[in-house]
């Protein structure tokens, strides 16, 4: 009887640790994902930067823009502001939009000589608006004598991700400008559309 004992325990316990064996064996393989696979979903988007998050990213893509332009093709003192978006009579003048929904942030640079031709706006939009329109409105709308004596001679406008960029002045400037700030674009993994342009009467 004693040895009949031991062997029942003997087997009770063989059976408990291959019942622990299949369940430790079980843990750990919580997915049936292998390490490619889990390395690909990680990955970062490949759709790239929609938008720059802030004024502070907004004036440095303007300034490594300008860092790349020619001084002879810049007018003197560019500054680069961010309009208040509450004052509609305001964002009207500058970008020829009319209460415009869908829209994060507008940044106006332009020269503190008034009476100099150019203007570059970033508009940072909202993931729900459609960037194409308001390019469009934007390239349609804006005044390109809003300096009342001077006129900008081309305007050019591209959708960076899902913002927009605008450019007008001096034909040599806007292209200079806008080829900039596509390279700064593709710097930041932002997808460029192509580029609307538009020549004025001067």
């Amino acid at each position: 009887m004693k040895k009949k004992t031991i062997g029942n325990k003997f087997g009770i316990i063989v059976v408990t640790l291959a019942l622990s064996m299949a369940m430790l064996a079980g843990c750990g393989n919580t997915s049936d994902r292998n390490a490619d696979e889990v390395s690909t979903e990680e990955a970062a988007d490949p759709a790239g930067m929609v938008h720059l998050e802030s004024a502070e990213d907004v004036t440095q893509f303007m300034d490594e823009v300008y860092g790349g332009v020619g001084q002879d093709l810049l007018p003197m003192n560019v500054t680069t502001t961010e309009l208040d978006l509450s004052q509609n009579d305001m964002v009207e003048y500058h970008t020829g939009l009319v209460a415009p929904d869908g829209i994060a942030g507008i940044y106006l640079s332009e020269s503190m000589i008034t009476s100099t031709a150019y203007s570059a706006i970033y508009i940072r939009t909202n993931d729900e608006v459609d960037a194409e329109t308001i390019r469009q409105q934007l390239m349609d709308s804006v005044n390109p004598a809003k300096w009342v004596c001077v006129t900008a001679e081309k305007q050019s406008a591209v959708i960076l991700g899902n913002d927009v960029f605008f450019v007008m002045g001096f034909t040599d400037t806007a292209d200079a400008v806008i080829e900039q700030a596509i390279e700064a674009a593709k710097k930041r993994d932002m997808k460029v559309s192509d580029t609307l342009e538009k020549s004025n009467p001067i």
